[in-house]
């Protein structure tokens, strides 16, 4: 699966913040599959607004990352993405839910 920085961003705030043992591993391990590294960070030029404390980068220097998950990681996704389908999201956070949910019913 591809993954934006935007979808990185986003994967953490869409995973549960308590669970069982497994659960945790899990998410640990999702978690460093999406870490956005500090070479990363500075080649796009990730930053946090101060004016409006949004986070902004170079789109045109983004780089998607490949990256494959588990079984087990990938039914954890799709639980925590339907655990948050009642909520209220931006519109282009549900583009990342679809994806990962999507992705574990291939």
């Amino acid at each position: 699966m591809e993954l934006s920085v935007k979808d990185r961003l986003y994967i953490p705030a869409i995973l549960p913040k308590e669970g069982n043992f497994k659960d945790f591993n899990n998410k640990k391990e999702i978690l460093r599959k999406i870490e956005i590294s500090a070479r990363e960070r500075e080649e796009i030029g990730l930053h946090e607004n101060k004016e409006n404390g949004r986070i902004e980068w170079d789109n045109e220097k983004e780089i998607p990352l490949a990256v494959e998950f588990s079984e087990a990681e990938m039914e954890y996704l799709k639980r925590a993405c339907e655990k948050i389908s009642d909520e209220n999201l931006p519109d282009d956070m549900w583009d990342t839910v679809t994806k990962l949910y999507d992705s574990g019913n291939a």
